[in-house]
C-alpha cells in the first residue's frame, strides 16, 4: 500500500486553510480540489490500459485530542463535546480505521467539492488576536484509493491524508484565554507531539512516541516505512509575526532534514520502484 501525507503547517492566520482548501466557488483552488482533480483525470485516462479504480473519501477533525466526525448527518461546528467516541485501529497490513466514521464514494471532483462544503461548515472554530476566524483543530481529509486491472490481475491500494494543521504560535502571542486556551494548549502539545515523532524517526530511534496524541497516532503509517511526506509551511508577511515567522523557518530547515524511510509502490505481481522518503516542506 502506498501512504501519502500532504501537511500545511504555520501560525494562524498565515494561510493554511487557503492552501488546502481555496476559496470554493471562486476559482481559487487548494492543494485538495487539485489533487482530486488529478487523482481523477488520471484514472479516467488508464482505463483504457484495464484499470479501474474505487475511491473512498473521509473527513475529521482533532479538537482537544478527541475526534469529530465531520462528515456524520445532522454535524454541526455549534456540536458540543461529549458525543460518540472514536477510536483509532491499525491492523498489520498498514491498514488504519476509525471506529464508526463516515466513509464516503466519491466519482468525481463535484462530489469532492460538496463534501468539502459540509466539512468546512462543521469545523470547530474561534476567536483570537491573529484572527477573527481562527481553526481550533487539526483538519485530516483521507482518500482511499483502491485499483485493479482486469487484463494483468494486478491491484493496488493507497491513501492518501491531506491536513489542515491548527494554527502553530505561541499561548502569549495568540491571547488566548478561557476556553480558547485550553484549545490552544491542546494544539501546541499536539504539534509537539508531531515533532517529537518527526526527529525520533529522523534519528532512528527505537521508540517514537506516535500514541502522545491523537494527530501522530492516527498518521503513524503515514510518518515512516513505505510512504511519502510533504510538509507546506505557511508564514505571515506582517512585521508583527516576524517572532512566529521565524520560529516556523527554523522547524522547517530541521524538518527538511529528515529522511524517515522509503517510499515503493506494490502490487500483487510484486512490482515495485523506490524513491527516498525525505519529509520536505515547501
Amino acid at each position: 500500500m502506498v501512504q501519502v501525507c500532504i501537511f500545511a503547517y504555520g501560525q494562524t492566520g498565515s494561510g493554511k486553510t487557503y492552501t488546502m482548501m481555496g476559496k470554493p466557488g471562486r476559482d481559487q483552488k487548494g492543494i485538495i480540489p487539485r489533487s482530486l482533480e488529478q487523482i481523477f483525470k488520471t484514472s479516467q485516462s488508464l482505463e483504457s490500459q484495464g484499470w479501474k479504480y474505487c475511491m473512498q473519501a473521509s473527513m475529521l477533525e482533532i479538537y482537544n485530542e478527541t475526534i469529530r466526525d465531520l462528515l456524520a448527518p445532522g454535524r454541526s461546528s455549534s456540536e458540543m463535546p461529549g458525543g460518540k467516541q472514536y477510536t483509532i485501529k491499525h491492523d498489520s497490513q498498514g491498514n488504519t480505521t476509525v471506529s464508526d466514521l463516515t466513509t464516503t464514494n466519491v466519482f468525481s471532483t463535484a462530489d469532492v467539492t460538496s463534501l468539502l462544503e459540509k466539512a468546512s461548515h462543521s469545523r470547530s472554530v474561534g476567536k483570537t488576536q491573529m484572527n477573527e476566524q481562527s481553526s481550533r483543530s487539526h483538519f485530516v481529509f483521507t482518500l482511499k484509493i483502491f485499483g485493479s486491472n482486469e487484463s494483468t490481475g494486478q491491484q493496488v491500494q493507497g491513501v492518501l491524508n491531506l491536513i489542515d494543521l491548527a494554527g502553530s504560535e505561541r499561548l502569549t502571542k495568540s491571547g488566548a484565554t478561557g476556553e480558547r486556551l485550553k484549545e490552544t494548549q491542546a494544539i501546541n502539545k499536539s504539534l509537539s507531539a508531531l515533532s517529537d515523532v518527526i526527529f525520533a524517526i529522523a534519528k532512528n530511534d527505537d521508540h517514537v512516541p506516535f500514541r502522545n496524541s491523537k494527530l501522530t497516532y492516527l498518521l503513524q503509517p503515514c510518518l515512516g516505512g513505505d510512504s511519502k511526506t510533504l510538509m507546506f509551511v505557511n508564514v505571515s508577511p506582517e512585521a508583527s509575526s516576524a517572532g512566529e515567522t521565524l520560529c516556523s523557518l527554523r522547524f522547517a530547515s530541521r524538518v527538511n532534514a529528515c529522511e524517515i524511510g522509503v517510499a515503493r509502490r506494490q502490487t500483487q505481481s510484486k512490482s515495485s520502484s523506490d524513491n527516498s522518503n525525505r519529509l520536505s516542506y515547501g
